[in-house]
């Protein structure tokens, strides 16, 4: 028998007010920063927009020769679930036993203070699945599409030493459109930025207090500076070595219920005595314009 332990008395799809995919994204900033795409059982054609003004100088001729498109690209989802069962004598020989209901045909497994940090715990690890599973899903198709903007940085390692020059290479190679964004006074949730994790993050950080003399604004509290006029964004399961340069928007979260409260559900079965708790939520990652993204890392 499993010796897990939660508790079936709580309300688990309710036990807090916040959405399950929601609060995962709220655990992971970068995320809220994608475009969205809910109601998805298994795939959706995206579409993705484009024109063209073409110019004359005639004032009495009408010259249609501007054009605008619609291309489309398919994004898709999948299901992830976990299950895990507990054993109400799991605890009957522990000290938390005296926290327990009396009588042996009750539905508690676990004390509630415990129960309730493990509804927590639970989603936390959900919500470090998803961020893991956006990395993964998104680096995958970066690897194999020709539209991407490849910039190989080598097999030397990204440290303090070397990171700004690596960045800028990976600037260099901006698109057009992305410059014109970037030049143009978009507002900041259209511009490029730099996504890296936690290590990349730091050597940045001591690259840019080793290059200036004076103390920046926000040096104190920690604040990530610009680099370049571009922000730099936390994106933790990421690989070392690696960076991706585009507008976060750029990045799609494509989610069946997005309003999903019951992604953890437990359900007591009286004949064994024993909780059964499983979560679940479907989920995909992607990006719209593969020509709007730089993608730095080892490509040897």
């Amino acid at each position: 028998m499993a010796t897990g332990i939660t508790i079936a008395s709580l309300d688990w799809g309710n036990r807090t007010p916040d959405r399950f995919i929601d609060a995962a994204v709220k655990n992971a900033d970068v995320l809220n920063l994608f475009t969205l795409i809910d109601n998805v059982k298994s795939k959706v054609q995206v579409p993705i927009f484009s024109g063209d003004l073409n110019w004359g100088s005639d004032l009495c001729v009408f010259d249609p020769q501007s054009t605008n498109a619609i291309d489309e690209k398919e994004m898709t989802v999948t299901n992830w679930k976990w299950a895990y069962q507990n054993c109400k004598t799991a605890l009957q020989t522990s000290y938390r036993s005296k926290m327990l209901k009396q009588g042996a045909n009750n539905a508690e497994t676990m004390d509630a203070q415990f129960g309730e940090w493990t509804y927590d715990y639970f989603a936390k690890l959900s919500s470090e699945k998803v961020v893991t599973l956006a990395a993964s899903e998104i680096r995958t198709e970066l690897v194999g599409d020709a539209a991407v903007i490849d910039y190989d940085m080598g097999t030397a390692a990204i440290d303090e030493t070397n990171i700004l020059d690596k960045m800028k290479g990976a600037y260099q190679l901006l698109s057009n459109d992305l410059l014109n964004q970037l030049f143009g006074g978009a507002d900041r949730e259209f511009k490029p930025a730099f996504l890296m994790n936690a290590n990349m993050v730091q050597s940045y950080q001591l690259a840019i207090a080793a290059a200036y003399t004076t103390v920046y604004d926000g040096y104190a509290e920690g604040k990530i500076m610009p680099f370049l006029g571009m922000d730099i964004i936390l994106f933790n399961t990421m690989a070392d070595g690696e960076i991706i340069l585009t507008n976060p928007s750029n990045l799609v979260m494509v989610v069946d219920d997005y309003a999903d409260t019951n992604a953890i559900n437990a359900e007591y079965e009286a004949k064994v005595s024993s909780d059964y708790i499983w979560g679940q939520f479907t989920i995909g990652f992607s990006y719209l314009k593969g020509g709007d993204i730089v993608f730095a890392a080892d490509l040897s």
